[in-house]
C-alpha cells in the first residue's frame, strides 16, 4: 500500500508575480481586466486561462490582488504536487473566497483528481468561490476520462494568453529591467535575448541574478558584467 504523502506547508507566492510586474500588450490586456475583476470578488465565478506567456505570474498576481482586497485565497502548482492525495489539497476549499489552480493539464487523467475536482466544482458552486484554472492547452485537447468533469469545464469563461514573439520577449525584459529600476541599454538587452534560453522564465530568472548581483558588487549591468556574471 502506497504511504501517503505529507502535505507541504506554507506554500508562499513569489512575490514579484503581480500585476503591476505583468507586461501587457493589446491582446492580453482584456484578459488581465477580468482577472483583476475576479480577485477583487466583482467579476466572473469561473475562468479557465489557458495558452503560454506566464501564466503562473497571473494566477498569483490575481492571489496577491485579492489577498489585499481581504478576499480568502489559495494558490496550487499542481505541477508541482500532482503526488499529493487530491483531496488533502482541495480540502477546505469552498471556504476561499479564490482557488488558483495552475497547470490542471498535468493532472488530468488521474481518476483521484479528476472526482476531486469535479467534487470541488460542485462545493464552489454552492459556497460561491471563485475558481481560476490554468492550462496549457483548451479544454478540447485535455484527455479528460470523466465526462461530467469534461462539461463543467466546458462551462468556464475561457481566455486564451496569447503567446509572445521575440520582439514581445524584449518587450517582457525591457519592462520588467526598468521595474527593478536598472538601466539596461538596447546593446546590452540584445546580447542578453541572443544568449538567453529565448522562454520567459528563463528570461526573468537571468534579469534577476544579474540585478542581484550588480548591486552585490555596485556596478551596471554592461555586457562585459554579463559575461563574468553568467560564464559566457
Amino acid at each position: 500500500m502506497k504511504e501517503a504523502k505529507q502535505l507541504p506547508l506554507g506554500l508562499r507566492l513569489d512575490n514579484e508575480a503581480t500585476f503591476d510586474n505583468y507586461y501587457i500588450d493589446g491582446d492580453n490586456s482584456l484578459l488581465v481586466n477580468q482577472l483583476q475583476l475576479q480577485a477583487r470578488g466583482e467579476g466572473e465565478q469561473w475562468i479557465y486561462l489557458w495558452g503560454q506567456g506566464g501564466r503562473s505570474h497571473l494566477l498569483q498576481a490575481s492571489c496577491h490582488l485579492a489577498e489585499q482586497s481581504g478576499r480568502a485565497v489559495r494558490y496550487i502548482p499542481l505541477s508541482e504536487l500532482a503526488e499529493y492525495p487530491a483531496e488533502a489539497l482541495l480540502d477546505g476549499a469552498e471556504m476561499l473566497d479564490l482557488l488558483c489552480l495552475d497547470d490542471v493539464d498535468t493532472v488530468i487523467s488521474a481518476r483521484d483528481w479528476e472526482v476531486a475536482l469535479f467534487n470541488l466544482y460542485n462545493a464552489a458552486m454552492a459556497s460561491g468561490t471563485a475558481v481560476l484554472i490554468s492550462s496549457a492547452a483548451p479544454v478540447s485537447s485535455l484527455a479528460i476520462n470523466l465526462a461530467d468533469l469534461q462539461s463543467r469545464l466546458q462551462s468556464f469563461s475561457v481566455y486564451r494568453l496569447a503567446g509572445l514573439d521575440d520582439d514581445g520577449l524584449k518587450a517582457v525584459l525591457r519592462f520588467r529591467a526598468e521595474r527593478r529600476g536598472l538601466v539596461i541599454g538596447d546593446q546590452v538587452s540584445e546580447y542578453l535575448f541572443t544568449r538567453c534560453n529565448r522562454e520567459l522564465k528563463s528570461l526573468i530568472q537571468v534579469l534577476e541574478h544579474l540585478d542581484h548581483l550588480s548591486l552585490e558588487q555596485k556596478r551596471r549591468i554592461t555586457i562585459p558584467f554579463i559575461k563574468a556574471a553568467m560564464g559566457w
